[in-house]
């Protein structure tokens, strides 16, 4: 029986910065092929525990030991290739994409830094057919004009955000995650984004989704890791750890949450 490594695996990790512990040895592990949410509080530890997982931190030694992290059974990975196995859209991706440089490219053009996992206009020698027909089938997906001359810049967004989510796209990637992906979207602007998450989710790409917004939360994720003051608070079914007594307490407020129709989360305060 051939074995198949865990997607991700963290083992006793923890994190410090300026003599605070903002990762508290942390262990979990997420198979191939789950949708998994990891939910906290501002200050829980999430974007910490995704800049680990996109190898922009790495473990602190703490009583002589580091604890260790493992993608796809590896903890060696170089940071361009991990790129063709995991795709990321987080806050830091969008604002450099929203200003500067980067916001002066094209959507098509934007999809095509993907491919060499820049942020910067690929030279025109290395780009490919196939290269442009991948960023224009990406584009159409998340119906977006890849002959659009509008720049990602001046975009909506919502324009904007699925963009980028093409470009993350680009290699196919195992899984794909996101940090607060519907963050400063409009409710018709997260409704269609988070319906095109489904879409991807349903054709077969993993979806690890950090946020604090139980809204944002696809009904295909059957996992739910609760993250409290940088500790495991909770790791479980969504349905069992998505209760207003649990999320009360991880949050220190008196929430309420409702399952709807469409089995999507809402919030209310008791």
């Amino acid at each position: 029986m051939s074995y198949e490594p865990m997607l991700i695996e963290l083992d006793s990790v923890c994190i410090e910065r300026s003599n605070t512990r903002i990762l508290d040895s942390v262990s979990l592990q997420i198979p191939v092929g789950q949708h998994v949410a990891i939910i906290g509080p501002n200050g829980s530890g999430k974007s910490t525990l995704l800049k680990v997982l996109m190898k922009f931190f790495y473990p602190s030694v703490v009583h002589g030991e580091a604890g260790t992290v493992r993608i796809l059974g590896r903890e060696d990975w170089n940071v361009w290739e991990l790129r063709l196995h995991l795709g990321f859209i987080s806050s830091d991706i969008d604002h450099h994409f929203s200003l500067g440089r980067s916001a002066r490219l094209t959507p098509l053009q934007s999809v095509l830094t993907g491919f060499s996992s820049s942020e910067l206009e690929p030279p025109p020698n290395t780009i490919t057919p196939e290269m442009i027909a991948e960023a224009t089938r990406l584009l159409e997906l998340f119906q977006i004009r890849a002959d659009s001359r509008q720049s990602v810049g001046h975009m909506s967004t919502g324009e904007r955000r699925r963009v980028l989510l093409a470009r993350a796209m680009v290699f196919n990637p195992r899984a794909i995650i996101l940090d607060e992906p519907t963050a400063g979207l409009d409710i018709l602007a997260r409704s269609k984004l988070l319906g095109e998450l489904n879409v991807i989710a349903a054709q077969g790409t993993q979806i690890i989704l950090v946020t604090h917004h139980l809204e944002e939360i696809l009904p295909c994720i059957e996992r739910t890791i609760l993250l409290k003051s940088g500790q495991v608070f909770r790791d479980g079914s969504t349905q069992a750890g998505l209760t207003g007594e649990v999320i009360s307490e991880l949050f220190e407020a008196p929430i309420r949450v409702e399952r709807t129709s469409s089995g999507y989360y809402r919030t209310f305060l008791s």
